[in-house]
């Protein structure tokens, strides 16, 4: 469905949109709000770009495999 370059930038956009969330998060929480559905969304999002970036990771081991 993806090919390796449109995983890495989609992965990218992930984790800094992660990050982001995670800041205002932490920003939410410092004004006395309990956001805890900001920071599961933030870590639901790592873990697909780390999805991405391995499965990115495995395809190129596969093309080294076959070249060989």
């Amino acid at each position: 469905m993806f090919n390796d370059k449109t995983r890495l930038y989609f992965s990218f956009v992930l984790i800094f949109l992660s990050l982001g969330l995670f800041v205002y998060g932490w920003i939410e929480r410092s004004n006395g709000n309990d956001f805890n559905q900001i920071w599961s969304l933030s870590l639901l999002m790592l873990f697909g770009a780390m999805i991405h970036l391995q499965k990115i990771g495995s395809s190129k081991k596969k093309n080294l495999r076959n070249k060989q």
